[in-house]
C-alpha cells in the first residue's frame, strides 16, 4: 500500500518498515484512517501528537501501544472498536516481537531486499511518481497561498473603498443640499445663472447615484472575497493534509512554504469649470477602476478554484484512469445569460453553474440577481442543507439585491429571518452573522424606523466589540451606520458626539491621516454644522483640509472638497 491510499483516495508516501509485520500494521493503520475520512489535521487533535508523528508512524515506524488505541477511537465506530483494537494488538505485537530468521522460502541464491523497501526498477519508478506528485502538491498548495494574499488584498481595498465612498456620499448629500439651495435662491434671477446651477445640482445628484452604485460594488466584492476565502481555506487544508499524508517519516515538504505579502493600491487627480464636481468625477472613477481591479482578481481566483483539488495531472496516480476525466460535454458549456426563473422548466445546471450565473446576473441588474440567487438558495437548500455556510452565504446576497431592486420589504423579511439563521448555526461573532446584522440594520434605517435602526446598530456595536478588534471595517462600518442613523433621526448634537468619538478612535488606531479617520472627521464636521454651529463645522473642515493639503497636495480631489465644504459652513449663519 505504497503511493495510494486503499480506499482509492488521497495518496500515501512509501512505508518504511524495519520488517514485514511492522509493513502490515502500517498498512493496517492507514486503512483505519482512509476508512474515517478524517484529515492528519483532524486526527493530530484527538490522539494528542502533532501531524509529523502521526506521518511517521503512518510510514512504517513502530508506534506506542498508546497511540495504536487512540488511532483506532478515533477513525473506528464504537460497535467496531472492539475488534479492531484486537485486531491491531495483534499486529503491533508481532512488529514488535518478529520471528527470527528467514520470512518465507526464497530460492536458492537470492538476495534478501532491504527491510520496508520493494526491489528492482518498479520500485524506482514508483519512488519517482511520488517524488512528482509530492512537487505538483507543493506547487498547487503555494499557488493557493499566493491566491490567499492576492483575496486579503482585494477584501481589504474593498473595505477600505466601502468606507471612502459611505464619505463621499455624505458630502454630496451635503453639496446636493448647498446646489438646490442656491437653485431656489436663484429662481428670480437671470436665465444663464439658474441653467448653470441646475446643471450643477443635476451633475452632483447623478454623481450621488454613481457613488452608491460603486459602493454597491465595493460590498458585493467583499461578500464574495469572504466566501471565496472560505472556499480557499478548504483546498489549502485538503492539500496540508495530502502533503502530510505523501511524507511519511521524511521530513515535512510543506515546512519551508513561502512568506508571501501582498501588493497595494496607488491613486490620480483631475481639474475644470466645476472645480469640486471634477474633483468628485476624478475619486469615482479612481473608485471605479479599484473596483474593476479587484472583481478581475475575484473572477481569475473563481475560474482557479473551479478546478478540483485533486484534479488529474501528468504525474497523479488518477490520470490515466478515464472515470476521474473530467465530462467533456459539461467542461464545454457555457453559463446561459437567460437562466430559468420557472420552477416548472427542469434545471440541468450544476449547483456551480447556478452559482456563477447568480453571481453574473448580479453585475448586470439587480432585479434579474433577485430571481438568480432566488434559484441559488434553494438549490443549495436542497444539496448542502439549510444550515450550510455557502447557503446562508448566498442568503445574504439575495437580501442584499432585492433591497438594491426597489424591494426593501422582501429585502427586510429575508434579513429578518437571515440574522436569527445566522446567530443559531453560526454563532454572533462570525463574519457573515456580523454582515447580516448590518444590511439588516441598514434597510430599517432607509425604511423610516429610525429608532429601530438605532436599537439594531447599538446591539451590533456592543457586540463587535467584544468579538472584533477595534479597527476592524464592520466595527467601524457599524459605529458609522449608529453615528449616521442617530443624526437621521433628528438627534444632529448626539450624531456629532458619536462621529467625535469614532474620530478620534479612529486617529488613535489607524493614525490621523487614515481613509477611515478622515471619513469619520467629515462627518463629525458635517453633524457639528447641522446641530446648528456653522462656525465650528467650519474650524473642523478647515483644521482637516489644511493637514491633508500637507500630506496629499493642495491639487488633491480630497483636499478641494474640504476646502469647499469648510467655505459652504463658514457662510452660514448659526441657528
Amino acid at each position: 500500500m505504497t503511493g495510494k491510499a486503499a480506499t482509492g483516495g488521497r495518496p500515501w508516501g512509501p512505508i518504511h518498515a524495519a520488517n514485514p509485520q511492522a509493513r502490515r500494521l502500517a498498512e493496517y493503520l492507514r486503512r483505519r484512517v482512509d476508512e474515517s475520512g478524517k484529515t492528519l489535521a483532524v486526527l493530530a487533535g484527538e490522539v494528542n501528537l502533532s501531524k509529523s508523528q502521526i506521518s511517521v508512524y503512518l510510514g512504517g515506524r513502530l508506534p506506542t501501544q498508546r497511540f495504536v488505541d487512540e488511532l483506532i477511537v478515533a477513525t473506528v465506530p464504537a460497535s467496531l472498536r472492539a475488534r479492531r483494537r484486537e485486531e491491531a494488538g495483534g499486529l503491533l505485537h508481532e512488529a514488535l516481537h518478529p520471528p527470527r530468521g528467514r520470512v518465507g522460502p526464497t530460492a536458492p541464491g537470492a538476495t534478501h531486499p532491504a527491510p520496508g523497501h520493494a526491489a528492482g526498477p518498479a520500485a524506482a519508478a514508483e519512488l519517482a511518481a511520488l517524488q512528482a506528485r509530492q512537487i505538483e502538491t507543493y506547487d498547487r498548495l503555494t499557488r493557493s497561498l499566493e491566491q490567499q494574499v492576492e483575496l486579503r488584498q482585494a477584501a481589504d481595498n474593498s473595505a477600505k473603498l466601502v468606507m471612502v465612498l459611505l464619505g463621499m456620499i455624505h458630502r454630496l448629500q451635503e453639496r446636493v443640499g448647498t446646489l438646490g439651495r442656491e437653485r431656489d435662491r436663484l429662481g428670480s434671477a437671470g436665465a444663464r445663472e439658474l441653467e448653470s446651477a441646475e446643471r450643477k445640482l443635476a451633475r452632483a445628484q447623478a454623481q450621488e447615484e454613481k457613488a452608491r452604485e460603486e459602493l454597491r460594488r465595493a460590498e458585493d466584492k467583499r461578500r464574495e472575497a469572504e466566501e471565496l476565502a472560505a472556499r480557499l481555506q478548504e483546498r489549502i487544508e485538503a492539500l496540508t493534509d495530502e502533503l502530510d499524508r505523501l511524507r511519511g517519516d521524511g521530513p515535512s515538504p510543506h515546512d519551508a512554504l513561502p512568506g508571501l505579502a501582498g501588493p497595494a493600491p496607488a491613486d490620480a487627480p483631475a481639474a475644470s469649470d466645476d472645480p469640486e464636481g471634477d474633483d468628485i468625477d476624478a475619486a469615482l472613477a479612481r473608485a471605479a477602476a479599484v473596483n474593476d481591479s479587484d472583481a478581475d482578481t475575484l473572477t481569475r481566483i473563481t475560474t482557479e478554484l473551479s478546478d478540483p483539488v485533486d484534479a488529474p495531472t501528468p504525474h497523479s496516480a488518477r490520470a490515466a484512469d478515464p472515470r476521474s476525466s473530467p465530462d467533456p460535454a459539461r467542461a464545454s458549456v457555457a453559463v446561459p445569460d437567460n437562466f430559468p426563473t420557472s420552477t416548472d422548466v427542469p434545471d440541468h445546471r450544476t449547483l456551480e453553474e447556478v452559482r456563477d450565473a447568480a453571481r453574473a446576473a448580479g453585475k448586470t441588474s439587480h432585479a434579474a440577481a433577485v430571481v438568480a440567487y432566488d434559484t441559488l438558495v434553494r438549490r443549495l437548500v436542497e444539496e448542502r442543507g439549510p444550515d450550510d455556510r455557502a447557503t446562508l452565504v448566498a442568503r445574504v446576497d439575495h437580501a442584499h439585491h432585492a433591497y438594491m431592486a426597489g424591494r426593501p420589504e422582501t429585502a427586510l423579511n429575508i434579513y429578518l429571518s437571515l440574522v436569527d439563521d445566522c446567530r443559531r448555526v453560526l454563532g454572533t461573532g462570525d463574519r457573515i452573522t456580523t454582515e447580516a446584522r448590518l444590511g439588516l440594520a441598514h434597510v430599517t434605517g432607509t425604511s423610516g424606523q429610525q429608532a429601530r435602526a438605532r436599537t439594531l446598530y447599538q446591539e451590533l456595536v456592543r457586540d463587535c466589540r467584544r468579538t472584533l478588534r477595534e479597527d476592524d471595517s464592520f466595527l467601524l462600518e457599524a459605529r458609522g451606520g449608529l453615528a449616521h442613523v442617530t443624526g437621521m433621526g433628528d438627534s444632529e448634537a448626539e450624531a456629532r458626539d458619536l462621529y467625535a468619538v469614532l474620530a478620534e478612535d479612529a486617529a488613535r488606531m489607524l493614525g490621523p491621516h487614515d481613509r477611515n479617520t478622515r471619513a469619520a472627521r467629515r462627518g463629525h464636521a458635517h453633524w457639528t454644522g447641522a446641530a446648528g454651529d456653522p462656525q465650528r463645522a467650519h474650524q473642523l473642515y478647515d483644521a482637516l483640509a489644511t493637514e491633508l493639503e500637507a500630506v496629499l497636495g493642495a491639487d488633491h480631489p480630497e483636499v478641494r472638497g474640504l476646502w469647499t465644504s469648510a467655505g459652504s459652513w463658514g457662510s452660514r449663519p448659526a441657528r
